[in-house]
Formats: structure tokens, sequence, C-alpha cells
């Protein structure tokens, strides 16, 4: 390449390979530039590049950048995750915390943790550490893996389930584990499912379906039971954390057994038929597997207790409650 002059006031436009640079192309778009514009954009990026990033204005822009972003319900990111300061403290560690926060949506993990807090398994904000973020070696390696599922593989430890037991997940060989890194702890991302399977049709890229044996029994613990089909990786979780808390409290349940789903503009149909991942009004989340169980929140963390109603199809037009 030949010697470029940086000066904005060059009578000559600035050369590459003998070329004259005139224009600058972005995606489709291309614009025609004066020697003069050339020059100008040239002092600046001479500039830029010499731009250092002290740590003390990372953390200042990575406060503000929680504080500033919105979920979807309206809340800050910041009222569900933080960063340690302690650790989070070097320049390379604190840009990617600053590129988590600014160029990844979260609303699927404030979700799972609302529910985690909730169930006492988590106290907000959850505080990433240093090695939480370095769980992913770099961008490359966090895009290998769905977003949802790169982002639980930060937050996961900090769901907490006593007796030592997170909603870690582990990596073995080819598979993935979760919970417990032993044999039939294994889950399947994206699973083989029919074309015309609910789960299917509304599939998402960034939080897929999940088929998991995990299950826990007061009896015996955590352990591996038959498979079941998770709507997405988030209800998987959600269901992980609020299947646990029922098997650990104490719990009054009242079932209704063939109600027409048609009743009432037939709402309890168009919840059952829906994509899993529609929010239903008046209730905090929702979480759907089995591709006949949905599962709605009816609680936030405002209230002393946790409720739920599950609804599932039946024959004949009619669902249980």
């Amino acid at each position: 390449m030949s010697v470029i002059s940086s000066r904005s006031s060059d009578l000559d436009s600035p050369v590459v390979n003998g070329e004259a640079v005139r224009c600058i192309f972005r995606d489709r778009r291309v614009r025609l530039l004066k020697v003069k514009d050339v020059g100008s954009l040239r002092m600046a990026a001479r500039h830029h590049s010499l731009v250092d990033f002290p740590p003390t204005a990372l953390r200042t822009r990575l406060a503000h950048s929680l504080h500033l972003i919105r979920l979807a319900d309206g809340s800050r990111l910041d009222t569900v995750l933080a960063f340690d300061a302690q650790t989070v403290s070097e320049p390379w560690v604190l840009l990617a915390a600053v590129w988590l926060v600014e160029e990844q949506t979260w609303d699927e993990i404030a979700d799972i943790l609302r529910v985690a807090a909730q169930c006492g398994r988590c106290t907000l904000p959850v505080r990433l550490t240093a090695d939480d973020i370095t769980r992913h070696a770099n961008k490359t390696a966090y895009a290998l893996f769905p977003r949802v599922l790169a982002q639980l593989k930060m937050v996961g430890p900090h769901i907490d389930f006593g007796d030592g037991v997170s909603f870690q997940v582990f990596q073995h060989g080819t598979t993935l584990r979760a919970v417990k890194n032993e044999d039939g702890y294994e889950i399947d991302i994206d699973p083989p499912l029919p074309p015309n399977h609910l789960y299917q049709q509304h599939r998402q890229q960034h939080d897929p379906p999940v088929r998991s044996r995990i299950d826990y029994d007061p009896p015996v613990g955590w352990r591996s039971l038959g498979s079941l089909d998770f709507a997405s990786v988030s209800s998987w979780v959600k269901s992980v954390v609020i299947d646990h808390f029922t098997e650990t409290r104490q719990i009054n349940t009242t079932t209704t057994h063939s109600i027409d789903r048609h009743v009432d503009n037939s709402r309890l149909h168009t919840i059952v038929t829906q994509s899993p991942h529609t929010p239903v009004e008046g209730c905090t989340t929702t979480r759907s597997f089995h591709s006949t169980w949905r599962c709605l929140l009816l609680t936030n963390a405002g209230h002393s207790f946790v409720a739920c109603i599950a609804v599932t199809h039946l024959l004949h037009n009619n669902v249980r409650v």
C-alpha cells in the first residue's frame, strides 16, 4: 500500500495501490467524496485509533447503558442484571460487558430471573462476574449457541437450588448437560419435531425448543425421567425452577376437568393453540411443554405467594384446568 497523506488540505486524492480514493462504499450505498472530505475522514480515523478506553469511562458507560435499556415490559435492565465491580474491572472484560448489554437482548433471561427470584432461587439484580463473562472465550464462542442458551451459561450459576446445585450448563464432549454433569442430565437443543408440531411451527432461532429428562422429586432429589419437549430454552428453565419450587413447598391445588374450550369466546382454545411465546393478558409469564400443557404464572414478586394456572388439552374439545 502506498503512503497516504493525512492532511485534509491535500490537493491530490489519497491513493491505495495506485488508485485514487474518490468514494466510500457502505452496504449498497455509495457516497462520492471530495478530496478534503477524504482527508478529514482519515484524520478522524487516526485520532480514534489512538483513543484509549480507561476502566472508569467504561464502567460509567456500562452503568449508563444498564439503566437506559428498557425490557419488553418497560422495566429497566439494571433491575435484573448488574456486573460485579470487583472482578469486572479489566478493560477487556468491561468492553465485553458493554457489548453484552448494548448489542444483545435480555428479555427472556430477565423473565427467567424474575421467576427464579420469586421462587427464592436468586436475588435481583443478578450480579455477573468476570468468570461468568469468560465462560465464553470470545464473541465467536458466544455465537455458537442460540442467544438465550449462551446467556443462560452465564447467569445459570446464580440460580441456586441449594445443596451445591445450580442451573449450570455443562459441555460434555459434543453434548450439553444441565443442573448436574452426569449421565441422564443431557439436554437436546432444537430436537427433531414434526413439521406440524406446535413448537416447530413457532420455533424461535434465538430461543429454540428443548428436550430434557431432568426432574426433581423430594425423596430422591434430582433425577432423570422420560424426556419432555419444551417450547423454548426459556420455557424449559422456568419449568425446572417452578417444578422444583412446587416440590419443596406446601402447595394447594384444585382441578376442573372437561371444560369446553370454546366458552368465553374460545379463550381457553386460544391459550392452548396459539404460539407458546405469546404473552397472556393478566399473567406474569407463561411456559409450555409436552405440546399439550400451557402454564400461566399469575403473581409477581410483589405477592407473598406463587399462583399458577395450568391448561391442558383433552379430547372432544375439552380442556383441564
